[in-house]
């Protein structure tokens, strides 16, 4: 696993890199103690054992914001039970809900990837 950052407006967050099987894990069983979320590599996710509520959002091909959605985690409850897509999207960012105001405002930003 690896660590990069992302910038995200006029914010810097660490974030997980997760490529191939780690896309399939993304945040499930995760306390995210050191770092702020993870760069997944689809356009649908889905919640079991993920611990946090997380915003999550999905960049196309060059890494511009093209929605923004808030996912909660799955519960015993069925109205918890779904996916998250965006069916344009390449990647999805998944965040700590609420650590970036005005996220919304962002959507047709470029998120900056780096290391």
């Amino acid at each position: 696993m690896e660590i990069i950052q992302a910038m995200i407006g006029k914010r810097i967050i660490s974030i997980k890199d997760c490529r191939g099987f780690s896309s399939i894990r993304g945040l499930m069983f995760d306390s995210m103690q050191d770092y702020d979320g993870a760069l997944i590599y689809a356009n649908a996710i889905w919640m079991p054992f993920v611990k946090h509520n997380l915003d999550l959002i999905f960049l196309d091909k060059s890494h511009k914001i093209l929605e923004i959605q808030a996912a909660i985690p799955i519960t015993a409850n069925p109205k918890t039970w779904r996916i998250y897509r965006q069916d344009d999207a390449k990647y999805c960012l998944e965040i700590k809900s609420g650590i970036i105001s005005n996220l919304k405002t962002l959507t047709g930003k470029k998120v900056k990837l780096g290391s």
